[in-house]
């Protein structure tokens, strides 16, 4: 196979599968040897450099097994028919080998052991998304002898949720040997990556296993709350194996979490400040239903501190679950299922500014009323706002405006 991208950024990578098998990177040329005479489709893509994906295409051919006799004349003309359907169908020329190739290798070097480990490995666990396949070879390409697994987090990853559903933020978590050959910014210690890929909005977070057994060292080299995060990263239904090993059953047991209820609901403010502060409608009303999310997370493990779903629906049905005996959850239920239908619908079924508002005002007064983790006056709030992050000055001001706040009926 070979690919031209014309004056554009340059070809990165080519990935083909085989009928119904997984994405390989193409490196070589490769046979239907092992496979049944009859006809294969031969799916294929490349993506360039920027990780613009090309459309998936495919090829069918027609595999004859030819007995002794006949091999020597029709094997030469099958394989000029092959050469010239793909010369004509791909327009391509390979000009880079890539890293991660084929399992049969054979290695010389005893320095070579650790990478034939990694070869050797599947090559992409998750096989059915250009995107997320091109993600990951890129992620191989500048890591592979470092990379133990890479997870997917987030809704992106929920199969349990509609096909409509908007999915364009990408959450993924790398689990490396070493930290020492990831970059880092100049003003932290934590590893990460933040871009746009195809109107996506990457995330790469990298760390290592030993991290994760140590919740001082999590705090000091990653962003996420731990107790959330090895959550996340512990239990099957809330991550996705993307490539590599599964690591989870080396991660700590999350059966006597302790929460910090003060950071987990700050995460969930965190959006609604930011809702607050942009001004572009869109982005507001998204920056909103995130918060929702992540406050509902707030919600189920305060009220139940050995749930341990952070998916969407999984939130969603313990929400569910809480409200029937107090009935004051019931309306968190409300703003949960309004962005729910955001996310799927592209608005609120309430008005949205209203809706923000009144969502202000019912966790604020719960937390006025002691219904929460902690109980907070109007003077305690404004410190803990003041204090969370780098301070939420959107939501204070938010608070002032309505200096008395309400006060819901509770049972």
């Amino acid at each position: 196979m070979s690919c031209s991208d014309g004056e554009g950024s340059g070809v990165s990578s080519i990935f083909y599968k085989i009928d119904s098998g997984v994405w390989i990177e193409f490196n070589d040329n490769f046979t239907l040897k092992n496979y049944y005479s009859g006809k294969h489709t031969i799916s294929y893509y490349s993506v360039d450099t920027l990780n613009n994906i090309e459309e998936v295409r495919a090829l069918t051919i027609n595999k004859i097994d030819l007995n002794s006799t006949e091999i020597s004349t029709r094997l030469n003309i099958l394989l000029v028919l092959i050469a010239g359907i793909l010369v004509f169908t791909f327009n391509i020329v390979i000009y880079k080998r890539l890293k991660i190739n084929l399992k049969k290798v054979l290695f010389k070097d005893m320095h070579e052991k650790e990478k034939k480990e990694r070869i050797m490995r599947e090559v992409i666990v998750y096989d059915n998304d250009p995107l997320i396949n091109s993600i990951v070879s890129d992620l191989l390409n500048r890591y592979s002898l470092n990379i133990i697994a890479i997870y997917g987090i987030g809704s992106y990853f929920e199969a349990s949720l509609p096909p409509n559903w908007v999915k364009n933020d990408l959450d993924i978590i790398v689990f490396v040997k070493s930290l020492e050959e990831i970059p880092k910014q100049d003003w932290t210690e934590i590893r990460y990556e933040k871009k746009e890929v195809n109107g996506n909005h990457l995330w790469l977070g990298f760390n290592t296993l030993e991290v994760y057994r140590d919740k001082n060292r999590f705090s000091k080299e990653s962003f996420s709350n731990y107790e959330w995060n090895l959550i996340d990263m512990k239990h099957p239904e809330n991550s996705k194996l993307l490539y590599g090993e599964d690591i989870q059953a080396q991660l700590p047991e999350t059966d006597d979490l302790i929460f910090d209820y003060n950071d987990v609901l700050a995460r969930g403010l965190y959006h609604l400040e930011k809702s607050l502060k942009e001004k572009n409608p869109s982005t507001a009303m998204k920056e909103c239903s995130k918060g929702i999310f992540k406050l509902g997370f707030y919600f189920c493990i305060y009220f139940d501190p050995k749930c341990r779903s952070t998916t969407i629906m999984g939130i969603g049905r313990k929400l569910q679950q809480l409200s029937a005996n107090k009935k004051y959850i019931k309306i968190m239920v409300d703003f949960y299922e309004d962005a729910i239908i955001f996310r799927i619908a592209g608005q609120y079924k309430t008005e949205f500014k209203e809706l923000r508002s009144d969502l202000i005002a019912y966790i604020f007064s719960l937390l006025d009323q002691g219904a929460l983790h902690k109980k907070m006056d109007y003077k305690e709030i404004i410190n803990y706002l003041t204090d969370s992050f780098s301070g939420f000055p959107y939501l204070i001001q938010a608070i002032k405006k309505t200096r008395s706040i309400q006060t819901l009926k509770m049972s």
